[in-house]
């Protein structure tokens, strides 16, 4: 087995955090449209907030698995990599944000704002699933099985996340 290059290793790390922020704001818009009381603004609101605090986790939790690994503060480099890497997760909000705020603003429906954000993050999630499968390594047959499976699991992560949401 190979070591990862540290490129190879930020990049896994990054698309990480952005799965995370994406599966967060796509459960927060669920929930908010489950309930059916959703303003342009508060669903504005909750996504920032939501995206904002899932990047700080994601950073603060690289920080300590960090110091627990290699028993030291991570230096002002890797820091750097870490803050980075937390911000390139927030950007998977930027879409669903700028529709939300026309939305606000009264551009465009609420409706259609909450329901293209929600399309944005599905379609997202999928297209890495699916190109998770294909740079698998695995026959054609394969990458088809394991990509629907992973589709299948995101979407039980989704369910799971708006029953926490609604409870």
């Amino acid at each position: 087995m190979t070591t990862p290059s540290p490129d190879l290793d930020v990049k896994a790390r990054a698309l990480k955090e952005r799965i995370y922020a994406s599966f967060t704001g796509l459960s927060i818009l669920a929930a908010l449209t489950a309930a059916g009381h959703a303003t342009a603004s508060s669903a504005l609101i909750s996504v920032a907030v939501g995206i904002i605090g899932i990047s700080a986790a994601g950073f603060l939790a690289e920080v300590v698995a960090h110091q627990v690994a290699h028993k030291a503060f991570p230096n002002r480099r890797e820091l750097g990599t870490m803050a980075a890497i937390a911000l390139g997760a927030l950007g998977s909000a930027s879409a669903p944000l700028i529709l939300l705020a026309l939305a606000a603003f009264g551009v465009v429906a609420t409706d259609l704002a909450l329901s293209m954000s929600m399309g944005l993050y599905a379609a997202t999630l999928v297209v890495i699933m699916l190109l998770a499968a294909a740079r698998s390594g695995l026959r054609p047959l394969q990458q088809l099985i394991s990509a629907a499976m992973l589709v299948g699991l995101a979407a039980v992560v989704v369910g799971v996340l708006l029953l926490a949401h609604l409870h």
